[in-house]
């Protein structure tokens, strides 16, 4: 797909016009129709698909851009190959995510362990402890926001979906009184 049609694409999907668009990011409508029928010559400038991504809520603007680069394409990729290797199949990273997952579990019993010893923090080796166990507990963290990324990159899932679902759990979380975020009970 080439970028102008990733752009059209994206932004009928955020229910915007071109000239909705153009308001929200600060060009004219013809701008916006120039960039999605790729009729300016050296295309839209990083800061405008930047704008573009953000208003759309599409991160995937910016690495079809980034596909589309000759300098990427003929010199970063050709001097450094390992570039090409890194394995970005949602599949892949849910499998790697699931063990991440498992070794954070581990981590959290360690933890939960330590914290219920009266004066946890007094221990000797408690900080380097707990260090090393949350470090594997923030990899699940880290491997969860990869996932969420790399499904929106395949256009497997969109933002506005993933935020779908963060919502929802929030409201779940809300009605047995957890997670209420700070300022809900005020409004």
């Amino acid at each position: 797909m080439d970028l102008g049609k990733k752009i059209k694409e994206s932004r009928k999907r955020a229910g915007y016009t071109g000239s909705t668009l153009g308001k929200r990011i600060g060009i004219c409508k013809a701008a916006v129709s120039k960039i999605e029928n790729n009729e300016l010559k050296n295309g839209p400038t990083p800061d405008v698909l930047i704008r573009i991504a953000k208003a759309c809520h599409d991160v995937s603007i910016l690495t079809e851009f980034c596909g589309a680069c000759p300098v990427r394409a003929q010199i970063i990729l050709r001097q450094f190959p390992e570039l090409n290797n890194i394995k970005t199949d949602p599949a892949v990273i849910a499998s790697r995510l699931r063990k991440e997952m498992v070794e954070g579990a581990a981590a959290l019993d360690v933890l939960t362990e330590r914290f219920s010893d009266k004066d946890f923090q007094q221990r000797h080796d408690y900080l380097e402890v707990f260090e090393r166990e949350m470090e594997q507990v923030i990899d699940v963290k880290r491997g969860i926001e990869i996932l969420e990324f790399e499904l929106v990159m395949a256009s497997v899932h969109s933002c506005q979906e993933l935020k779908r679902i963060y919502d929802r759990q929030q409201i779940k979380c809300e009605a047995h009184g957890h997670h209420v975020c700070p300022g809900a009970a005020a409004a």
